[in-house]
């Protein structure tokens, strides 16, 4: 299957839910899902992203937080996680609404992760949403090991500061630890960071609904 058979893929969701919602592991129940629907690697990785246990996307759904929340707080920045997703959005690439309130992508590409022309395009569109709604600062905490995250990290601060943003960007080796229990709203979609913060803001998401143009999206906001 090169492209997504929708109708599989939601009767697929449906099934990978039910045994979720029954304390069945995620990865047997994967595998036993796309094994009955005869699924390929991409329309598995669309389940395995875009679908969680009712009761754990609910906990997620409960933490996040809308942009007006951010005026006046600490911001951190999950930033090859925010900046990946909301370049795929203009590569048109395929982006998931998950059952947990969040946008995903499923582009992988993070260890082949190189700054172009669509970098720019995304990180001039999450600096207009945040000057719309201006934290008391900024972090972006970037993945040293990515290649030119240095150079990335010099990007962000370059564009802080033409935005008259107060804040930062760091290339760390494990930005996680920054992110999980730091004081201030965590801007990220990965799932193991979201399960750790008090309270998240999907930055990704914010930047793709404000754009007017039609996204490559396939929607599992009902199953929440």
């Amino acid at each position: 299957m090169d492209e997504l058979d929708h109708d599989r893929l939601h009767l697929a969701a449906a099934d990978f839910l039910y045994l979720l919602d029954r304390g069945y592991p995620r990865s047997a129940s994967l595998q036993l899902v796309g094994n009955r629907y005869n699924l390929d690697r991409l329309h598995r990785e669309v389940l395995h992203r875009g679908i969680f246990a009712r009761e754990e996307a609910k906990q997620r759904r409960e933490r996040l937080v809308g942009p007006e929340k951010l005026v006046d707080r600490k911001l951190l920045v999950d930033g090859h996680n925010v900046i990946i997703t909301t370049e795929s959005r203009f590569a048109g690439r395929q982006l998931i609404a998950a059952n947990d309130g969040l946008i995903r992508d499923v582009a992988g590409i993070s260890h082949r992760y190189r700054i172009s022309s669509l970098t720019h395009e995304a990180i001039d569109h999450i600096f207009r949403l945040l000057h719309r709604h201006p934290p008391l600062e900024t972090i972006f905490f970037l993945d040293a090991p990515i290649r030119q995250s240095g150079e990335l990290a010099a990007i962000l601060r370059s564009g802080l500061k033409s935005w008259n943003l107060t804040g930062d960007a760091q290339a760390l080796k494990v930005p996680e630890k920054q992110l999980i229990g730091g004081k201030g709203v965590v801007a990220s979609s990965d799932s193991a960071i979201l399960d750790g913060v008090k309270e998240a803001f999907d930055l990704a998401a914010a930047v793709i609904k404000s754009l007017p143009e039609r996204v490559n999206l396939i929607d599992f906001t009902s199953l929440g």
